[in-house]
This record gives structure tokens, sequence and C-alpha cells, in this order.
């Protein structure tokens, strides 16, 4: 609502405004008299018409900040007026000004100044003037019946539209106030918002439904947006927005960009759909990863140039190893200690050949060809049966009568079953069993290793994937590993479109599931 004053102003105003009708009503009502009656005018309505236009001139003298209520005595003057002027002229016409002063009551001071006025009016007629009463006929019935109720009405009427427009005023005012509150709440978190993405280290891109721009963190380089607008393939930003908006949502997809200038960058690109109810659209981020894919590059070189210079020494200690023990009479104790070498020559030749995997195989590119998934798992298991029996563990698959038929590199595939296989086995006790199984199921195809082995606990498992983590459980037993194998075997699964998931539960055994396309990997997968 508005201030005391602001409403003292604009009720000064009106009241200004409602005397100056008054006396636009009056005047000519006076004029007429005095042209067709003037010996009737005597000094009762001089002074009447005097009345009206001193309280005029009051109205509009009245500073603005006055309490409204003062207007009243600008009401009384102008019935006292009409009454005056009245007592010299008891006309119809001249009892009809009644109904001014009564309109504007019921207008500025609702049903209590509607009443009022009304009251001391129709008083007023039913007083009459000097004489009036002596002679009562027909003539007299508006005066005393149909004048009361005339202003009765009109009063009435202007005080309950007022209460409307004063009600409905006040609505619009309190809708138009809390509105403005809202709209500050939103400009707030709107600068909150722009302030959040203006200070991230990534580009975001909102767009709407038909993939136009709708907001950019525009106070950051915007480094990658540009690169990623000026491209007009299928990793622009052009197609991304229309894969997106086709229900095809990105997560952290690589994107390589070349400049004009010559220099490459390389982006991860996440979208998201926003809701239809708001308008539908979507967000996209782009975060500019060529550093970071640097230094890994350089990290796998070094780990590889290293590994690479140290398999050649280590295959020869050795083979002298091997050399020495078959030299006859030598002592217990220098044959123990060859066997020693011996073991930890070996897992430091398996060591580097896994980091060397590791690091070949971002390198090399797939060799898809139609191939049997269970010519792959019959082969992995007969090459893992001798070790099986060693350790007492029964083999068996539960594969599909018919070939399962994948487009896929065999040799990358037979690499992830004998990994799995040879896991199963390793972490396995006497009398265990391992299954290994390969369906096709829709457009996937699936393998399954599963066990009853050692397990692993559930805090390892978020990290069974990373690069030489070995589970709690597997370092007690005293089984010698890389803790590369897991990692090589999932990034052949994710080159050839799939992925691999392992669940596992310690004390009871350990499922290992692989899906790959059965129409092999898109092609941008296949090289990345």
């Amino acid at each position: 609502m508005g201030t005391r004053t602001d409403r003292d102003e604009r009720a000064g105003l009106r009241a200004f405004r409602n005397q100056l009708a008054v006396v636009a009503g009056i005047m000519p009502v006076v004029a007429f008299v005095l042209v067709v009656d003037r010996e009737s005018v005597g000094v009762l309505a001089a002074l009447g018409t005097a009345l009206p236009l001193a309280a005029l001139a009051v109205a509009a003298a009245v500073p603005t900040t006055v309490d409204p209520r003062w207007f009243a005595a600008v009401l009384a003057v102008d019935v006292a007026a009409i009454a005056l002027i009245r007592g010299d002229v008891p006309s119809v016409g001249i009892s009809a000004l009644f109904t001014l002063p009564a309109l504007w009551a019921g207008y500025a001071f609702g049903f209590p100044g509607a009443a009022t006025t009304t009251a001391f009016t129709v008083g007023l007629l039913w007083v009459g003037a000097p004489g009036e009463w002596v002679t009562i006929d027909s003539g007299d019935t508006a005066r005393l019946v149909s004048l009361p109720l005339v202003i009765a009405a009109v009063s009435g009427t202007a005080a309950a539209l007022a209460r409307r427009a004063r009600a409905r005023q006040a609505l619009l005012h309190d809708q138009a106030e809390l509105l403005r509150r809202r709209l500050g709440e939103v400009t707030a978190r709107e600068e909150l918002v722009r302030a959040v993405l203006d200070s991230v280290d990534f580009d975001v891109l909102a767009f709407d439904a038909e993939g136009n721009t709708t907001v950019t963190n525009a106070g950051r380089s915007g480094a990658a947006a540009r690169d990623l607008a000026a491209r007009t393939t299928a990793d622009g930003v052009g197609s991304l927005v229309r894969r997106t908006l086709d229900g095809a949502e990105l997560e952290e997809e690589l994107v390589p960009v070349r400049r004009e200038d010559g220099r490459a960058r390389t982006y991860t690109v996440s979208t998201r759909l926003l809701p239809d109810e708001g308008g539908g659209g979507g967000v996209l981020v782009a975060r500019d990863v060529t550093a970071e894919r640097s230094a890994l590059q350089a990290r796998d070189d070094l780990v590889a140039s290293v590994s690479h210079e140290l398999r050649t020494p280590t295959t020869a200690v050795l083979g002298s190893v091997e050399l020495a023990r078959e030299v006859e009479g030598l002592p217990a104790d220098a044959e123990r200690l060859l066997d020693v070498a011996s073991r930890n020559a070996e897992r430091l030749v398996e060591l580097v050949g896994g980091i060397l995997d590791a690091a070949r195989e971002e390198r090399v590119d797939l060799v898809l060809a139609p191939c049997d998934l269970l010519e792959v798992v019959d082969a992995a298991v007969e090459a893992a049966e001798p070790a099986a029996r060693a350790a007492g563990v029964t083999l068996r698959t539960s594969a599909a009568a018919s070939p399962v038929t994948v487009v896929a590199d065999a040799f990358r595939i037979r690499q992830v079953v004998d990994n799995l296989v040879s896991n199963a086995v390793k972490y396995n006790h006497d009398g265990g069993w391992v299954e290994i199984g390969a369906h096709a199921v829709g457009d996937l195809v699936w393998l399954i290793v599963r066990d009853d082995g050692i397990g692993i606990a559930d805090a390892d498992q978020d990290r069974l994937f990373e690069r030489f983590f070995r589970a709690e459980s597997v370092r007690s037993t005293g089984i010698h590993g890389t803790g590369l194998g897991l990692a090589i075997c999932r990034q052949i699964a994710r080159r050839h479109g799939g992925d691999l998931s392992v669940v596992s539960v310690l004390g009871e055994g350990t499922t290992a599931t692989m899906t790959i396309p059965a129409a092999g990997p898109d092609r941008t997968e296949a090289v990345a």
C-alpha cells in the first residue's frame, strides 16, 4: 500500500475535483433561475451561491498533506449552500442539487458518509423552505418521497462503487508489490547464477528447444565455446546441441579441435536436457582438458619408456638365473637364492609387460572383424585349464547353443577373457569353481565370468579399475599381480563401445560382466 502522504495528496486532489464538479452543477442552475425568475433570487440565494465558490478556493489552497477527513467540512458547506439557495427558490430543480454532495460523500467517505449526508439532506427537504408547509399537494411528492429516494440511491451506489474500486486498487497494488518482490528475487538469483557461471573454469551454454543459444557465461574467455562453434563437423556445437535435443545426452565426450593457427586443443563436452515444462532445451558444458591430456600422455610415455628400458635387462637377468640353475652341484643355499631371484624377476617381467600393454592399448587401433565369441571363450578356457587344475578350481562354460557373432577385435576380446578367467582362478580356493558364459541379447553381446572365490570388500570395489590398485583381500593372499588387468580390460570394452562391470561379495565370490554392441563400435569409439 502507498504511504499516508501519498493517500493525502490523492485525496486532496480528488476533493478539489469533486468541489469543482459541485460548483459546475450549481452555477448553471442558479444562472438559469436568474434568467427566468430574477425576482425570486434574494440574499439567501446569493449567499448560497458564494459559499461553494469559497469552498472551491479553500480546497485549492489547502496543503495537500492535510488529513482528507477535513474535506467533510467542504461537503457540509455545499449542503448548507444548496439549502440557502432553496430558501429563496424552493423548486424541484434546486432540490435535485442535493444529489451532488450526496454523490461526493458516498464516493469519498463510503457508506458512513453516504448515510450521514443523505439523512441530513432528506431532513432539509422535509423541513422545507419558509412557507413550504402552508399547502401540501401532489407536487410535493418529489420533495418528500422521490428526491430522498434518489439521493439515497445515488449516494449508496457511489459508496458501493468506491468500495469496489478501492478493493480492486488495493488488490492490484498488492499484486504489483508481490510481482516486484518476485522480480527482485529472480533478478538476484539470476545475478548469483551469472556470478557463479562467470567464475568457473569451464564454458556453459544454454539453448532452447530450437537449438538457439539463450545463456552463456560470457564473463569468461569462452575459448571452448568459440572453438566448438567454429566447427561444422559432427563434433561442432550445432551438431552436439542437435544430438542432445534428439535425446542423446553426452557425458564427458572428448572433442579434439585444431585451431586456424595450428594449435590443438581437447575439450570434454557434457550435455543435459531441460524439462519440457520449462520450455525445453538443454545445457552444454565444455571444459578444456588439453593440459590434463598432455600430462597424462607425458606420464604414460615416461612409464612406457622406462618399462621398455627395464624389460631387456630384466629378461637378461631372468635368463642368466635360469642358466645358473642348470649348473650341476650347486649348494642348496645357492639354489634357494636363485629360486627367489627367478620368482622376483618373473614378477618384474610381468609388471613391465602389464605397463607396456596399458600404454600400448591407447595407441593401437582395433582390428575389427566378425568373430564368434564362443570360440574365443573356448580357447581361453582351454589355455587356463592347466592353471585351474593346479589350483583345484573347476572351469565350466554356460554359453548359447548357437554362435555368438560380434564385430570386434578378437585378439583384444581374448585378452579380456584371459584376464578375467585368470583372476577368477588365482583368487579362488581349492575346490572352487569358475563359470564363463557368452550370450547375445538384442543388440548387445554379453560375456559373464562368475566364481565362488575370496571376493572383494565393498570399500575396494569403487577403485577396482584404477591402475595399479589391488584390493586388500587380494594383497593379503600373497598372490602377485600388477593391478593393471581390470583397467586394461575396461579400456578394451569401452573402445568396443561397451563397458565392463564387477560385482563382488567378500567371502562369496565375484561376477565380472562385459557388454559390447554386436554390430561393433562407432568409428569414434574404435579410434579413441
